[in-house]
């Protein structure tokens, strides 16, 4: 069972795109365009990341500036969480459990997202949310399993988020091989190959792309390096609302999600509600206790 979309999902969309339309230099007729394909896909039934996979391709090639209109941005905040690096690293080295204080404030910062119209949060906002409790909270879980693993897959979501998946991969007790998959094309603030270059994770873990322009890994798109990647890792992690739609519902026992509950959609699929940060693998079911 998948994420089903809902009119909600429209409603998201058109939010957003009345915002990215702007940013490209592009006006009303090429919004409505790209709002009747959105539409489409939904009432064909795809989910939100392959509903909308055209669309953000056509706004790029169709763009007046840059076809990564929201670079500024994943340069601001990956520089802003960049500068806290050192310290935070200190500050989690002093803990009884540094990796687990890692993989929390990575989690909370999923709330760095331009896609679903909440305001971005501060740097000090971001940084006071770190140490909020993850309600559900499978890290522990997560610990057992990375210990007999050999390969360990992160699938990266939004730049400036990037800082802090390379800081628990950094403090990670964990010997084993350690990937970090990107978006292929500029899509939201989701991080590329360079973004995640930006971020320093080019020295933690081998970056691939996942070579599909989707926001979303959806395994059967992938081919190549990135399928096989996928399919051989031992343990993944997968990060944010867009990987969470693209594999909820596989049931796969590796796949840990970590993502901050933004939208009543997902809070109806998983039984989780919004404003949450979560950890957690999902049962193929939905609803109310979704999470194993």
């Amino acid at each position: 069972m998948g994420l089903d979309p809902d009119r909600e999902c429209f409603s998201c969309f058109r939010r957003g795109f009345s915002d990215y339309v702007t940013r490209a230099g592009l006006g009303t007729e090429e919004f409505d365009d790209l709002m009747t394909i959105v539409n489409r896909n939904l009432n064909n039934g795809l989910t939100p990341p392959k509903a909308g996979a055209e669309p953000w391709s056509l706004l790029r090639k169709a763009s007046i500036y840059s076809n990564d209109i929201f670079q500024e941005e994943k340069e601001f905040f990956t520089r802003q969480m960049l500068l806290h690096y050192d310290e935070l690293k200190t500050h989690f080295l002093q803990m009884d459990d540094p990796q687990s204080a890692a993989l929390a404030a990575a989690t909370w910062c999923n709330l760095i997202d331009v896609g679903q119209g909440i305001p971005l949060p501060g740097t000090e906002e971001l940084l006071d949310t770190f140490s909020s409790p993850l309600i559900p909270d499978e890290r522990m879980e997560f610990f057992n399993d990375l210990h007999g693993a050999g390969t360990l897959l992160v699938l990266g979501d939004n730049a400036g988020e990037t800082v802090m998946d390379r800081l628990f991969l950094d403090l990670a007790a964990f010997d084993g091989t350690k990937y970090y998959m990107t978006r292929e094309f500029p899509v939201m603030n989701d991080a590329t190959l360079k973004d995640a270059e930006m971020a320093g994770l080019h020295g933690v873990a081998t970056l691939i792309s996942s070579g599909i322009d989707v926001p979303a890994v959806i395994p059967d798109m992938l081919r190549g390096e990135a399928a096989t990647v996928f399919e051989t890792a031992d343990v993944i992690l997968a990060k944010g609302q867009g990987n969470l739609e693209g594999l909820f519902g596989l049931n796969d026992h590796r796949i840990y999600h970590s993502f901050v509950v933004k939208c009543p959609v997902v809070s109806r699929a998983t039984g989780i509600p919004q404003g949450n940060g979560v950890f957690c693998r999902f049962t193929n079911t939905g609803g109310k206790n979704a999470h194993l």
